[in-house]
């Protein structure tokens, strides 16, 4: 499978792992993510997220009245951890 993200996908990985969102109560809306990102709309977000959940990087969570949230799966995290470690290799 391809690993590759768009960089709006990586920053939408980033925040979620950031705040903490990584199981069902922990989720975040698209609106809380849009909070944090800053340049793209909800909707911009909202496709990079089923585009996400699709790989199983990104999992449905806990709603927050009628918004869906979104926390990232265990692939996610170790596909973070890797471009975390590919990152701290150019650094040495």
């Amino acid at each position: 499978m391809n690993e590759n993200l768009v960089r709006t996908q990586y920053v939408i990985m980033k925040i979620l792992k950031s705040k903490k969102a990584t199981n069902y109560m922990k989720s975040m809306t698209i609106n809380e993510i849009a909070k944090n990102e800053k340049k793209n709309r909800p909707n911009t977000l909202y496709k990079h997220v089923l585009i996400l959940e699709k790989r199983n990087l990104v999992k449905s969570g806990a709603k927050a009245e009628r918004a869906n949230g979104y926390y990232l799966s265990e692939e996610g995290l170790a596909l973070l951890k890797k471009y975390d470690d590919v990152e701290e290799e150019k650094d040495e």
